[in-house]
């Protein structure tokens, strides 16, 4: 078998074979352990960021880092920002309107 030794301090070798990483082959036959907790907690919190980032596309969620009692304050923001909007807009179609008009253009 071909191994690539990966940790020698440690004993442990990269089986090309198998795809594994084991013990080396010259020590006696054991079981690599390792603990998973760590990279699983991150992961959970990483899951619980993807999911505030998919809810963010709904304008009345609560967010994780917002403070209590704002979970509609991006729908009356979107709201007030349409407003400006459509205003800003529909006065230079208006004026646009007037002057075509008044040129005899229309």
């Amino acid at each position: 078998m071909t191994y690539v030794k990966l940790l020698p301090e440690f004993g442990l070798a990269y089986n090309i074979e198998a795809g594994k990483v084991e013990p080396e082959a010259g020590k006696a036959g054991g079981v690599v352990k390792y603990n998973f907790k760590p990279i699983n907690e991150n992961l959970d919190k990483l899951g619980t960021y993807a999911d505030d980032l998919v809810n963010s596309l709904a304008p009345t969620g609560g967010f994780l880092e917002s403070f209590p009692g704002r979970e509609k304050s991006i729908y009356y923001a979107s709201m007030w920002t349409n407003i400006f909007y459509g205003f800003i807009f529909g006065g230079i179609a208006a004026f646009l309107f007037v002057m075509l008009k008044m040129k005899g253009m229309i």
